[in-house]
């Protein structure tokens, strides 16, 4: 399984564009919730295909990345939940 980090610029998040589905996608596949915009997800899938599945719940454009890490990253802070992620995917 590869460990994915997907951040994003949602461009019109201000202008009262409807993000939320895009959250209950991030939500229903388990990915954490690391910074403000940036998640880690865990799958079965090539990074290609993570970014083409996500690109679905953004607007044209907003700027989405998708990173496979191949190493467990170093932080300083991140949000609840995202130690727990790493020490699984990566152990301790």
């Amino acid at each position: 399984m590869a460990v994915f980090l997907i951040t994003y610029d949602l461009v019109a998040e201000k202008s009262g564009h409807d993000y939320e589905p895009l959250w209950e996608e991030l939500g229903r596949v388990d990915a954490v919730k690391s910074q403000l915009s940036a998640w880690l997800l865990a799958a079965n899938n090539t990074q290609k295909e993570v970014l083409d599945h996500f690109r679905t719940f953004v607007d044209d454009d907003d700027r989405l990345m998708v990173i496979q890490v191949s190493k467990k990253p170093s932080f300083s802070k991140a949000l609840k939940g995202t130690n727990a992620f790493l020490d699984e995917h990566f152990g301790n």
